[in-house]
């Protein structure tokens, strides 16, 4: 926000960031004791925020650092996710024992997890029948999101199904009890 031009403040500053404007005073001073950002007083009340080189500097080290993260975190989310489709399939069987000609899956869950989950479901011989999530309601890759509510037991909006993944790595148990309180079945509840 200081990169983007001098006219900033440090109430402007504190809104924007969603933080107390003390908080943002103590750290605009941390930025400008390190040396990424200087001041320059415009009259006794009124002062202008530049970054420094060494400030353009550090936010290019955190961007490409965040880059790296978020590669990172994708690649592991994608071979963990990979993993468990395969542990997922392999499991399963029918109530009698015999092979299964289709595997019904609904995800729990739209997010970047359940993003990830979509491009590894290509490669696994599991079918996504529908999506669940409690707080969108734009489609999954041109696939409706249903509300929780439209889910009961193994139906999905009047729609059967076997299975229902949530598509989370935290609060994968507190997902899970919603399920529970929506009649499906725990042995069709898998989690990642």
């Amino acid at each position: 926000q200081i990169e983007a031009g001098p006219a900033v403040s440090q109430r402007s500053l504190a809104r924007e960031a969603g933080i107390a404007l003390g908080l943002t005073n103590l750290l605009l001073r941390r930025l400008v004791r390190e040396g990424l950002v200087k001041v320059v007083k415009l009259t006794p009340n009124r002062m202008m925020y530049c970054i420094t080189p060494e400030g353009i500097a550090e936010k290019t080290r955190l961007s490409r650092r965040y880059v790296e993260n978020s590669i990172k975190f994708y690649r592991e989310a994608r071979e963990r996710i990979q993993r468990r489709f395969d542990v997922l399939s392999a499991g399963w069987a029918s109530d009698d024992g015999s092979t299964v000609s289709e595997k019904r899956v609904v995800f729990y869950g739209a997010g970047e997890v359940a993003e990830i989950g979509y491009v590894c479901l290509q490669d696994t011989d599991l079918t996504l029948v529908g999506v669940v999530d409690e707080s969108r309601s734009t489609s999954f890759f041109r696939m409706p999101v249903h509300p929780l509510r439209l889910l009961k037991g193994t139906h999905l909006d009047g729609q059967s199904f076997d299975r229902v993944i949530v598509m989370a790595f935290q609060d994968a148990d507190r997902m899970a009890a919603k399920l529970c309180d929506r009649s499906v079945p725990a042995a069709n509840v898998f989690l990642l």
